[in-house]
C-alpha cells in the first residue's frame, strides 16, 4: 500500500471512531441535516421505485452490481493500526470561529411597489374575489404593471374606490399592496361581507398538496357550472352517448346519429347569483355545445385519465356531485378520488458541504470495518435513500464512499451531487437553483452554500417530431402559482388534462418546475419538458425562491424590481 493511502485510511479509521464516540458530532449534521442511517437492517421506504414504473435509468447513471463483496484482507488491519500512531488527535475548532454566514439585505424577494399598501384603519371595505382569476395591478389604472392574481372565493378587507381609470365600478387596494377592479371579478360591500353562494375550498397552503384531487375514469364526462337539471342531464346523456359512438367508431369509418334537437336553456333565477357575481368565469351561452347546455365552456367534455381539483362532495335529488376547487361540477361516479404519490429531499443545515447525493440501486450494501479491519454487513438503503458523506477511498480494487456515520457504500452504487460554481451576478446570499438533467437531481443554493437537494424528472427524449426535452440554460422564474392548470395534446400520448398543478414555477415559456403527484418516477426522465418535483419538494421551493406570494394571492409575477430566483439547467 502506497505511504498516502495508508495515511488516508489511518485518518478515516480514527474519524469513524471519533463520530462515533461523539455521537455524530460531525459539523454538518446541524438541525435540519438527515442523519445517516445507522440500522442493520434493511429500512423501509415510501420512496421506493414504483414497481409499475419501470423506466430505465439515464444512461450513464449507476446499475444493480449482483456480485458478492469480498472481505479486506487481515494485513490491512495491521497496516491501519500501525498508521493510527503516527496520526495526531482529531481538532476540533469552536462554533465561535465560523464566518458568519452572508444575509441578505431587507426587504428581499418581496415585491417593489410603487405605491405603499394601505394602512389597516383605511380598509373598510368588505371584498370577495368573484372571478376564477381577478388580476391584481400595481397602481389604479390597467396601463400598469400586472404583480399577481387572487383566486376564485378569496376573502379580503379592502380599501375604499381609489378611482375609476378604466374601471367603472372602481379600483380598491389590497392590504399587501396593488390593486383589484370591481368591474373585472372584484365584488365589494362596504356593509358586509358580500353574497357567494357556494365558494370553493381555499388552498392549503401548508400541506404538501393545496387540494385533493380526482382521476376522470368515465370518457366524455361533462362538467358543469351548476348542477343540472333532470332534463338537462338526459340531454347530456344523450350527447355523450354520440360522442362516444365516434370516439370507439374504427378509424375513417362513419357513425349515423340523430342529430340533437336544440332546446332552451333554463335560466338560473334571478336571485340565485347577485349581479356582477360570476362564479366561474362562465356563461352557459358563450359554450360551443350545440345544445347550449350549461357545461364549462373551457373543458366541457373530460376524459378518461385527466384530473379534478376537489374542494367538496354534495348530493342533490340522490346524485353525489364532486364540486371542483375551479368552481365546477362533475358526477361522482365519473371520477374517483386520487391517492396522491408524493417525494421529498432534504433540507440541508448551514454548514453543510460536499459530498452527499443518493443510493441509485434498488438495494445497496452497507459494510462497517470490524476489529481485524475487514468489512462486515450493516444492512442495506434502498432506492433514493439520501447519504450524507465524507472521504471517498478504495479497498480491494473497489471505490468506496464512507457515511458521516463511519459507514460504508460502494460509490457506484450512488448518484453523487455535483458542486457547482457561483453563477456570474449571483450575490453571497443570493437564492439560485441548479437542475442536473444527467444526474437527474436539483440542488438549492443561498450563493456558494447548498441549501436543498432532492431528485426531479424532466423531460423524456420523445421523437424528432415532438421533443419532450427541457431546455438547458440559464434562466429565471418569471411567475409563480400555488396551482394551476395544464392541458394540452401529444402525438404519443394524447390529450391530458390536469386542474391546479401544485407549486408551479414558470422560468422559459411554458416550462416550469412544479409539483407531480400523479407519479413516483424521480431520479428519471419522465416530463414533457418540465421539471417535475414531488408535492413537497416543490412546496419547499415554491416559498424558498423569489419571488415571494403576498399574504391571500394565489399568483405572483415577477419584474425588474422584483426578480424571480436564478435557475440553471445544464446537461
Amino acid at each position: 500500500m502506497h505511504e498516502a493511502m495508508r495515511m488516508n485510511a489511518a485518518k478515516i479509521v480514527l474519524a469513524c471512531s471519533w463520530l462515533v464516540a461523539c455521537d455524530l458530532a460531525d459539523p454538518r449534521t446541524a438541525p435540519g441535516r438527515a442523519e445517516a442511517v445507522r440500522t442493520r437492517e434493511a429500512p423501509t421506504s415510501e420512496a421506493t421505485a414504483d414497481p409499475s414504473d419501470p423506466g430505465d435509468e439515464p444512461t450513464g447513471q449507476p446499475g444493480v452490481e449482483s456480485e458478492e463483496e469480498p472481505e479486506v484482507t487481515p494485513t490491512l488491519a495491521g497496516t491501519l493500526a500501525s498508521a493510527l500512531d503516527e496520526e495526531p488527535l482529531v481538532r476540533m475548532f469552536p462554533l465561535s470561529a465560523e464566518p458568519r454566514l452572508p444575509q441578505p439585505p431587507p426587504g428581499y424577494g418581496m415585491l417593489e411597489l410603487p405605491i405603499h399598501p394601505p394602512g389597516g384603519e383605511e380598509l373598510v371595505v368588505h371584498a370577495v374575489a368573484g372571478y376564477e382569476v381577478v388580476a391584481v395591478y400595481a397602481e389604479p389604472n390597467l396601463e400598469s404593471r400586472t404583480l399577481g392574481y387572487l383566486r376564485l372565493g378569496t376573502r379580503l378587507m379592502v380599501t375604499e374606490k381609489q378611482g375609476t381609470k378604466g374601471c367603472a365600478k372602481g379600483w380598491h387596494a389590497l392590504p399587501t399592496g396593488g390593486f383589484a377592479c370591481a368591474s373585472k371579478g372584484l365584488v365589494v360591500d362596504a356593509k358586509r361581507p358580500p353574497y357567494f353562494p357556494k365558494p370553493p375550498q381555499a388552498a392549503a397552503l401548508d400541506q404538501p398538496l393545496p387540494y385533493r384531487y380526482a382521476f376522470v375514469r368515465k370518457w366524455n364526462s361533462p362538467m358543469w357550472w351548476r348542477i343540472p337539471t333532470a332534463d338537462e342531464l338526459a340531454r347530456a346523456n344523450k350527447l355523450r352517448s354520440q360522442r362516444e359512438a365516434e370516439r370507439e367508431a374504427p378509424a375513417g369509418g362513419a357513425v349515423a346519429v340523430a342529430a340533437p334537437v336544440p332546446a332552451p336553456v333554463e335560466p338560473a333565477s334571478a336571485d340565485a347569483v347577485p349581479a356582477g357575481m360570476v362564479v366561474a368565469t362562465v356563461d352557459p351561452a358563450t359554450t360551443p355545445d350545440p345544445l347550449r347546455l350549461p357545461l364549462n365552456p373551457e373543458n366541457p367534455w373530460l376524459e378518461h385519465g385527466f384530473f379534478i381539483s376537489l374542494s367538496d362532495k354534495v348530493t342533490q335529488d340522490d346524485r353525489s356531485w364532486w364540486y371542483t376547487s375551479r368552481g365546477g361540477y362533475v358526477e361522482a361516479e365519473a371520477a374517483y378520488e386520487y391517492a396522491a404519490k408524493d417525494f421529498s429531499g432534504v433540507e440541508l443545515g448551514e454548514r453543510a458541504q460536499f459530498p452527499f447525493g443518493y443510493v441509485m440501486v434498488e438495494s445497496a450494501k452497507l459494510f462497517e470495518i470490524d476489529e481485524a479491519g475487514g468489512l462486515r454487513s450493516a444492512g442495506v438503503l434502498p432506492r433514493r435513500t439520501f447519504v450524507d458523506l465524507s472521504e471517498e477511498f478504495e479497498v480491494g480494487g473497489k471505490t468506496y464512499m464512507m457515511t458521516t456515520a463511519g459507514q460504508l457504500l460502494r460509490k457506484k452504487d450512488l448518484r453523487l451531487a455535483e458542486p457547482q460554481p457561483v453563477p456570474e451576478g449571483i450575490e453571497p446570499w443570493e437564492r439560485w437553483i441548479d437542475v442536473s438533467l444527467a444526474k437527474q437531481m436539483l440542488v438549492a443554493y443561498e450563493g456558494s452554500r447548498p441549501v436543498y437537494v432532492t431528485l426531479v424528472s424532466t423531460g423524456r427524449k420523445g421523437t424528432k417530431l415532438e421533443s419532450f426535452e427541457t431546455p438547458t440554460g440559464r434562466f429565471r422564474i418569471r411567475t409563480k402559482h400555488v396551482s394551476t392548470t395544464m392541458d394540452g395534446g401529444t402525438a404519443s400520448d394524447g390529450n391530458y388534462s390536469i386542474q391546479d398543478v401544485p407549486w408551479t414555477m414558470f422560468f422559459e415559456g411554458s416550462y416550469a418546475l412544479h409539483g407531480a403527484f400523479w407519479h413516483d418516477g424521480f431520479g428519471r426522465v419522465r416530463s414533457h419538458g418540465c421539471v417535475n418535483l414531488g408535492p413537497t419538494d416543490a412546496r419547499w421551493l415554491f416559498g424558498w425562491s423569489t419571488p415571494f406570494l403576498p399574504e391571500g394571492w394565489h399568483g405572483v409575477h415577477a419584474h425588474e424590481g422584483s426578480p424571480g430566483t436564478t435557475v440553471i439547467v445544464r446537461p
